[in-house]
């Protein structure tokens, strides 16, 4: 833990792992399996540790997601515009995995991060080496 590199070259985490105050309704609890990291338009999402990429799953016509095996543990890269490796694929650290979105109505481009082992997730920012 805290020695991966992260999923992108550069960005913040925006939204934590786990409970989370709702932005607008703070009475209302937001759950997160994962982290957000905002980056900057046209950045590319990278491979945290070498793999096999297990799936890519097209959410809707404009997001993607790609899942990426290391023995016991799953990385999850969602929110992606384009994709750029397929299913069976092994991949090394830093390897670029496909473009992140820019959302047309916000503006912002945010990766979603998620690290499971088997089935139970796990918090990412732990994982990463510090940014």
């Amino acid at each position: 833990k805290g020695r991966l590199p992260w999923p992108t070259a550069t960005g913040q985490i925006t939204q934590k792992f786990g409970d989370q105050p709702h932005p607008d309704l703070p009475y209302l609890p937001v759950h997160s399996n994962g982290i957000e990291i905002t980056t900057s338009a046209g950045s590319q999402a990278r491979a945290v540790f070498e793999g096999e990429v297990t799936s890519v799953q097209y959410v809707s016509p404009v997001q993607k997601l790609v899942i990426i095996k290391h023995g016991d543990f799953f990385t999850t890269y969602h929110n992606l515009s384009t994709v750029s490796v397929n299913i069976g694929q092994k991949v090394t650290i830093k390897q670029n995995l496909g473009t992140i979105r820019t959302s047309t109505e916000t503006g912002r481009t945010i990766l979603k991060f998620m690290i499971t082992q088997n089935i139970t997730y796990t918090n990412p920012q732990s994982w990463l080496t510090p940014n």
